[in-house]
């Protein structure tokens, strides 16, 4: 395959008048085959969500193979090529059967990549819930971790997890070799958020959502991350979790800046009523909410928080690209493979209208899926 005429998003970070050639599931040096007409088209690597729950009425917790392969190819389709999924704090055995349903999974040729499995509780504060369940909040356990690790063979890429509540701290030393540990729904003042970061978490989960805010003498879990240079900060742009003005100091603020979409099942349907993590949640347009009026995940899928993002906050693309590409794609360690258009890397791309930011085409580990 050769995907000609278009404006290449390169590693440096610029866009190059030049053509990509593809051989079998990676980009080559080959022009040979199918042409793909990219004119007036930037051309992206394939998107990574790393942090979202669900969509089309299907939830990673389901722990069910047709809701796995629904999402797959939902995000595939919408220009995400690699993922880790989610799950929600829940009971020990809702948590293991949903581990163990991403570890069978057999990818096919229409579904993105599931790149591993995002652990967003047990292991976090009752005081910063979120849309998370408090009666299945527990202490960071050390055998729990090692069982849901087994349980997914392997796939737990980043664990959340609330730096001041007891045994976090060992936790994160004892593991951070193995996961990666993101700091989440948690009540932990500017200090504490920082003991975390020492131990050695390399996250912040969805920045100024389920933490303190910033406050001049209380500058919270936000300010400790952005003191830690090799953070990763993620953020919901989808227009109703954060203003548009916090998105850009968020972006100011932090080099390793992660887009993700915290999507949930209601993504990609009408209005109505849908669940999360065994709750009730409302949809109204791009807004979902528990009962109690809290926002629960978004009904937003990263391509279009992208475009949110570029188009409605000024976020200048480049900085956007990278936070859909390379930023997550160094953040759950697959950089080599995965997060950029270069010679080797897997043929995951998106020929994107330059004008309108639509979506034109995917290819999918070196295939045209439309």
């Amino acid at each position: 395959m050769i995907i000609k005429n278009g404006l290449v998003f390169t590693p440096d970070c610029t866009f190059e008048a030049c053509d990509i050639g593809v051989t079998g599931e990676c980009f080559s040096e080959s022009c040979e085959g199918e042409s793909v007409d990219a004119s007036d088209s930037y051309v992206l690597p394939g998107f990574i969500d790393i942090h979202f729950h669900g969509c089309m009425n299907s939830d990673f917790m389901d722990g069910e193979e047709a809701s796995l392969e629904t999402i797959c190819r939902y995000e595939a389709q919408r220009g995400i090529t690699s993922i880790t999924p989610a799950s929600m704090t829940m009971d020990e055995n809702s948590i293991s059967k949903a581990l163990k349903c991403a570890a069978a999974l057999k990818v096919k040729a229409d579904m993105a990549s599931l790149e591993g499995v995002y652990l967003e509780g047990p292991f976090i504060s009752s005081k910063k819930l979120g849309a998370q369940n408090s009666l299945y909040v527990k202490k960071p356990d050390e055998k729990l971790l090692e069982k849901f690790l087994a349980d997914s063979d392997g796939l737990i890429k980043t664990v959340a997890i609330a730096p001041e509540v007891e045994n976090a701290l060992s936790l994160i030393s004892k593991f951070k070799d193995r996961v990666n540990f993101s700091v989440a729904h948690t009540d932990a003042d500017y200090d504490a958020a920082c003991l975390g970061f020492k131990a050695g978490a390399r996250e912040l989960t969805h920045c100024f959502n389920a933490m303190n805010s910033i406050h001049h003498r209380a500058p919270g879990p936000v300010c400790a991350a952005a003191d830690y240079p090799d953070v990763f900060c993620e953020i919901i742009c989808d227009g109703v979790h954060i203003h548009k003005g916090a998105v850009r100091l968020a972006f100011r603020l932090f080099e390793n800046i992660v887009m993700i979409s915290d999507s949930m099942e209601a993504t990609g349907l009408e209005n109505g009523v849908y669940a999360l993590g065994g709750q009730k949640v409302e949809v109204k347009g791009k807004l979902a909410t528990l009962d109690n009026g809290v926002i629960a995940g978004s009904v937003t899928n990263l391509y279009d928080c992208f475009k949110t993002a570029v188009l409605d906050m000024d976020i200048p693309l480049q900085v956007a690209v990278l936070a859909c590409t390379r930023n997550p794609a160094r953040a759950i360690g697959i950089y080599e493979k995965a997060g950029s258009i270069e010679i080797g890397k897997r043929a995951d791309a998106l020929i994107v209208d330059k004008k309108t930011l639509d979506l034109k085409h995917v290819v999918l580990r070196g295939s045209l899926l439309f």
